[in-house]
């Protein structure tokens, strides 16, 4: 049986995905923390909330799915600064369930009522 260079390039591409997960599994690189931000000139880094809380949790869920538009500061970069917010935490709910037309996407079906809790605690802390 004869078999063709590109067939052969695919499953030769497959079993180095397949290792470099495997490799990735062995050493836990799959199950760490996201990355912690990085301070840019005249930036201050977050502060991060202390583990096994309810703020924790919403940093790692802000630094998964809202760092790329609030930014890893969340001062603001595509989506505005989450600095002092004053809405209450009924509208900042509504806001990441239901997004916002042409500004922000809905977060609705992808965070659980108790993501978006931990989500409204972690921005909560964002006080200055």
């Amino acid at each position: 049986m004869r078999v063709s260079l590109e067939f052969k390039a695919a499953i030769l591409g497959t079993i180095s995905a397949l290792a470099s997960v495997g490799l990735a599994f062995a050493t836990g690189n799959m199950f760490r923390p996201p990355p912690q931000p990085v301070p840019s000139a005249g930036v201050e880094a977050l502060a991060i909330p202390p583990e096994g809380t309810p703020a924790h949790q919403g940093y790692t869920l802000f630094m998964m799915n809202c760092a790329h538009c609030h930014g890893n500061d969340a001062r603001g970069d595509e989506g505005p600064d989450l600095h002092g917010i004053t809405k209450s935490d009924a509208r900042i709910a509504s806001m990441i369930k239901n997004g916002i037309k042409g500004e922000m996407p809905k977060f609705g079906t992808k965070l659980s009522d108790t993501n978006v809790q931990a989500l409204i605690a972690f921005v909560r802390t964002l006080n200055d």
